[in-house]
C-alpha cells in the first residue's frame, strides 16, 4: 500500500476521534496557512480577509462559483496540492462527525440512554406490558391535557422507542431503583402510571417512585386488593385501579347497556367523557346546587358529585345544600374539559 494512502488513511482516523473544538482548530489553521501561502503566491485577489474566507468556503465545500480564483501558476500549485485536498478533507469530516452525532442522539434516545431531568408538567408510565401499555400510550396521546407537556415511557425491558414521535423512551435495570426515576424528570411530571407486569413489581416501583416525592398524581393498577391497600396504608393519597370487569359483566346483566355507558365514560376518542377538576385553593365554599347549575347551563356539563380531599372517597350525587370546599376535586360527564379559569367561583358561594 502507498505510503500517502496510509498518511490519509490515519488522518482520517486521527479526525474521526477529534473533540468539535480541536476539528476547528484544525480548519481555522488550514484556513490560515492557505492564505499565507496565497499571499506568498502574490494572490492579490485573495489577500482581502473577507473574499479569502469566502472563495475558501465555496472551495473547500467544492461549490467553486469561479468568480474567485488563484491566478498565478504558483497559487494554483498551491491550491492543487494543499487548498483542495485540506479543504475537501475538513469538510467531510465535519459532515461526517455531524451525522454521526445526530444518528448517536437518535439511537441514544430509541435504545433509553437519554435523560430528561428538566421536563416538567408531563405524564410518565412505568411499566412495560406489550400492547396494553401501547394502547395505553395511544390513549393518553390523544387527550392535549395529558400529552401536550410531552409523555415520558420507563421500562426495565430490552426493547426501543414504541412511540418514537410522540413518546420519549427511559430504559432502566430495575423499576425498583428509586435514583433512576431521575432521568424522567418523575419530582416534576404532572401524573404518573405505574402498571408494572404483576403486583409485585408495581408496587415495588411505586414504593421507589414515591421516593422521589413526585408533585403529580400518582395511579398504581393491582390485580389484588390486598396489595393496593400495603401502598395505601403509607400513601393514602395514590390512586389504586384494581380490575373492574366482574363488577361490570354483573350489571351488564342486570341492567342492559351498563357496559357500554362505562366504556364511554372512559373513552378518551370521543363522546361524553368523565373529566375532574381542582376547586381553587383561595374559594370560599360553594354551593354543590349551584355548581350543578352552573356547569349545565355554562358548560354543557353534568356534575356527578366531588371529592372533599386528597384521597378521599368521592361524594356521588350528593344533596343540593352540600358546602364543596378549597381543593376539593369536581366530577363531570361532558364533550370536553372545562376550563377552570372560565368558571366564576366568587359566584357559587
Amino acid at each position: 500500500m502507498p505510503v500517502w494512502i496510509r498518511l490519509m488513511r490515519a488522518f482520517h482516523r486521527h479526525l474521526a476521534l477529534m473533540s468539535w473544538g480541536a476539528l476547528l482548530g484544525v480548519v481555522l489553521l488550514h484556513s490560515v496557512t492557505s492564505w499565507q501561502l496565497m499571499r506568498f503566491a502574490g494572490e492579490e485577489k485573495l489577500a482581502n480577509i473577507t473574499d479569502w474566507f469566502y472563495y475558501y468556503l465555496v472551495t473547500a465545500t467544492t461549490i467553486g462559483y469561479g468568480d474567485l480564483s488563484p491566478q498565478t501558476p504558483l497559487g494554483r500549485w498551491i491550491a492543487t496540492l494543499w487548498l483542495l485536498p485540506g479543504g475537501v478533507t475538513l469538510f467531510a469530516m465535519f459532515i461526517g462527525k455531524a451525522t454521526t452525532g445526530l444518528i448517536d442522539t437518535w439511537r441514544r434516545r430509541a435504545m433509553g440512554k437519554h435523560s430528561y431531568p428538566e421536563m416538567s408538567g408531563h405524564t410518565v408510565v412505568v411499566g412495560w406490558k406489550g400492547r396494553h401499555t401501547l394502547r395505553m400510550l395511544d390513549l393518553l396521546a390523544q387527550d392535549s391535557a395529558t400529552d401536550n407537556e410531552g409523555i415520558v415511557l420507563i421500562a426495565s425491558d430490552s426493547i426501543e422507542n414504541p412511540r418514537p414521535d410522540h413518546v420519549r423512551f427511559v430504559r432502566v435495570e430495575s423499576l425498583a431503583d428509586p435514583a433512576c426515576y431521575q432521568r424522567a424528570g418523575v419530582a416534576a411530571a404532572a401524573r404518573i402510571i405505574v402498571d408494572g407486569v404483576n403486583d409485585e413489581q408495581t408496587l415495588a416501583a411505586a414504593f421507589a417512585v414515591l421516593a422521589n416525592k413526585p408533585c403529580g398524581h400518582l395511579v398504581a393498577t393491582f390485580d389484588r386488593g390486598d396489595t393496593c391497600a400495603v401502598l395505601k396504608a403509607h400513601y393514602p393519597e395514590v390512586e389504586c385501579v384494581l380490575p373492574l370487569r366482574v363488577e361490570v359483566m354483573v350489571r351488564a346483566a342486570q341492567d342492559a347497556g351498563s357496559s357500554a355507558v362505562a366504556a364511554e365514560l372512559l373513552s378518551v376518542a370521543s363522546g361524553a367523557t368523565q373529566f375532574s377538576l381542582r376547586v381553587p385553593a383561595q374559594s370560599q365554599d360553594l354551593a354543590y346546587g349551584k355548581l350543578f347549575n352552573a356547569f349545565r347551563q355554562e358548560f354543557g356539563a353534568t356534575l356527578l358529585g366531588y371529592a372533599a380531599g386528597v384521597g378521599a372517597a368521592p361524594s356521588l350525587s350528593p344533596p343540593d345544600t352540600d358546602r364543596v370546599a378549597a381543593n376539593a376535586t369536581l366530577y363531570y360527564i361532558a364533550e370536553r374539559r372545562v376550563d377552570p379559569a372560565r368558571i366564576k367561583w366568587s359566584a357559587l358561594g
